[in-house]
């Protein structure tokens, strides 16, 4: 769990959202190479099978994405799945233009929205995530 003020958890759940896809391939890398961890051992299981089995079901304590380490990456992926279900239409489609790094003008003009209104559905994006981070305990508010 991070302790984080108001902005760095912020920019934790906006780095999140901006490398989800990376964060993807780096959980699947870490699934299908993972047989260097040694999860059986820990637990004293002489079954490999039993051994892959819980190290599949074991959420990943972290994994590194563009050079910083992600803790408790699956959970991340969580938030990010909850806020897109949360989401309206309109919603939807600021957060996913946003965090595709996509003018801000080009999305008003799809939604055909003004600006305020397209800064305060983004809030209201971000505020969702930030509470859902901290339902599932990977961000501690202070």
């Amino acid at each position: 769990m991070q302790r984080r003020t108001g902005t760095e958890y912020m920019r934790k759940i906006d780095f999140v959202f901006y490398h989800e896809r990376e964060i993807r391939e780096a959980i699947q890398d870490a699934r299908e190479n993972g047989g260097k961890r040694s999860v059986h051992r820990k637990n004293h299981i002489s079954d490999p099978t039993a051994a892959e089995a819980i190290r599949n079901v074991t959420p990943l304590r972290s994994v590194r994405v563009h050079g910083s380490s992600l803790e408790w990456p699956e959970h991340w992926l969580r938030v990010i799945d909850a806020v897109y279900a949360w989401c309206d239409n309109d919603r939807l489609v600021v957060a996913k233009d946003r965090y595709r790094n996509e003018d801000y003008r080009c999305t008003c003009a799809k939604l055909n929205i003004s600006e305020a209104k397209y800064y305060k559905l983004f809030k209201d994006v971000r505020r969702y995530a930030a509470l859902c981070a901290v339902q599932l305990g990977v961000v501690k508010v202070c």
